[in-house]
């Protein structure tokens, strides 16, 4: 894995170990980490797994799925590692993508519709939005834990009193910000929402000095991030753990 991807993977499995510490349901061991986040489908996941146990690892995992002791979904950045899927069903690939801010055009980004939240209440309207955006349950108790967090920022994009769109941006410990939860509810699509919030976070990374902005691109994500200088490092992949 080159330098660059792992520094793109490690922001996405900075903050879920961050929302895991927050909210007190971390798992860690030398092999691989978990977020079991109760009444929330994000970040409920097993990621981070040690290279070298790959396969040992992802067949304890399933086990302690199936027993309930760990979440059924697991995120991979190494598929290629991944031999046997009797057990898993694919459910994405994202593509893992920077932007290195030293040679982009400084930003110049000002949208009264885009507002940092803070409040309990505000937390309530991200974590309504994100759930529409993304199709999964986002817990607002979880939204307003980690907006108390410096290094993490959320924001909503709000027209005629309507929260359209949400995004959050991650500083992690090499100082790349990281940009998560880019989303827009059915009704607010096509008005190009998702890329006033891609710019407000890149004006954000830029006020803190963000050497790279790194993100994980859908298939339907890619060519926009692309227009903005972004450059694809590697992939991850998302499976469920089958019941029997």
């Amino acid at each position: 894995m080159s330098t660059m991807n792992s520094q793109i993977v490690g922001n996405l499995f900075e903050l879920w170990s961050c929302i895991g510490e927050l909210t007190k349901t971390i798992t860690k061991n030398d092999h691989y980490n978990a977020v079991s986040v109760q009444g929330s489908d994000w970040p409920y996941r097993v990621f981070q797994f040690d290279i070298d146990h790959y396969a040992n690892s992802i067949e304890e995992v399933i086990g302690l799925s199936l027993q309930g002791k760990l979440p059924e979904l697991i995120t991979i950045d190494q598929p290629s590692l991944i031999k046997d899927k009797e057990h898993l069903q694919f459910l994405m690939s994202q593509k893992n993508m920077a932007l290195d801010m030293s040679v982009t055009n400084h930003f110049h980004h000002d949208c009264s519709n885009i507002i940092s939240i803070n409040t309990e209440k505000e937390a309530i309207y991200f974590a309504e939005v994100a759930s529409r955006s993304f199709g999964y349950k986002v817990d607002s108790s979880v939204v307003y834990t980690i907006i108390q967090h410096e290094k993490i920022k959320a924001f909503l994009y709000t027209e005629n009193d309507q929260s359209l769109g949400c995004g959050i941006l991650f500083v992690d410990n090499s100082n790349n910000a990281g940009f998560h939860m880019i989303g827009t509810v059915p009704e607010g699509r096509g008005k190009g929402i998702g890329k006033l919030i891609t710019e407000r976070l890149i004006v954000e990374a830029q006020n803190q000095d963000c050497p790279y902005c790194v993100l994980h691109a859908s298939a339907m994500g890619e060519p926009i991030y692309k227009k903005y200088g972004f450059a694809v490092y590697g992939e991850i992949e998302t499976y469920r753990i089958l019941k029997d």
